[in-house]
């Protein structure tokens, strides 16, 4: 990521999250964030809590990846 704060959309959009999970998680502080002036949130990509969230994620989406490669592999319906 080359911005250190991006818009909740933008970190959707890296996550996978929805528009309404990200902004509770960060009012909540479970994802670390700044509001701007006009009230908007920005994620903070460099906060370790932030990248261990992510990372938990795109595990998740690799570990996906290779079960539905090895459901087509044998022919299983994958749901």
């Amino acid at each position: 990521m080359s911005n250190r704060y991006v818009t909740i959309a933008e970190y959707g959009r890296i996550t996978g999250l929805s528009y309404p999970t990200i902004k509770k998680a960060v009012e909540a502080g479970q994802l670390k964030g700044v509001q701007t002036e006009t009230g908007k949130w920005k994620i903070d990509t460099n906060a370790d809590m932030n990248n261990d969230r992510t990372a938990l994620i795109n595990r998740l989406d690799e570990q996906g990846r290779m079960l539905k490669a090895l459901c087509k592999q044998f022919n299983t319906p994958f749901a």
